[in-house]
């Protein structure tokens, strides 16, 4: 994956005080670069989607109870990598495009994390619109005009 995926302040590793050893090197990072923070990172997603680490890593063995973070078995890791790799793309390629088409668009204060749209759920709430009362429309230019450098209505 090109460059490091933006998920929100989620930092890459720093710097550690004294006493505090590095954690073992990542294996099987696929979509995470190699000097990711993963400690960081996971309790990043545990808040987003408000889960433990048994959702999208694999069971503790029933022999050592010992959890192996780097297994596939569990196919919710194969959906977080998919889910990062579509963050990435809405924060890299499409964000940017709305900042070219609307030079006042600010990118920044619009980045997409997980917490986007999970808000703390393992599976994102379908938005409903709150009912309006009848007659009642969204303030905006009338029905089938645009604003200047803006799509139409109906594309």
């Amino acid at each position: 994956m090109q460059g490091a995926p933006a998920m929100g302040g989620m930092p890459a590793q720093g710097a550690r005080g004294a006493g505090q050893r590095m954690p073992p090197k990542p294996k099987n990072l696929k979509v995470l670069p190699e000097n990711t923070d993963l400690r960081v990172v996971m309790r990043g997603f545990e808040q987003a989607l408000g889960v433990e680490c048994g959702f999208c890593h694999a069971a503790p063995d029933p022999v050592t109870h010992r959890s192996d973070k780097a297994s596939d078995a569990n196919p919710m890791k194969d959906q977080a990598r998919a889910m990062i790799q579509m963050t990435d793309a809405i924060n890299t390629k499409y964000l940017t495009l709305l900042s070219k088409a609307t030079p006042t668009y600010d990118v920044k204060a619009a980045t997409v994390t997980c917490g986007t749209c999970h808000r703390g759920e393992k599976h994102p709430p379908t938005f409903v619109p709150p009912p309006r009362p009848e007659g009642e429309r969204r303030p905006g230019p009338p029905a089938g005009t645009a604003p200047t450098g803006a799509p139409p209505t109906g594309f």
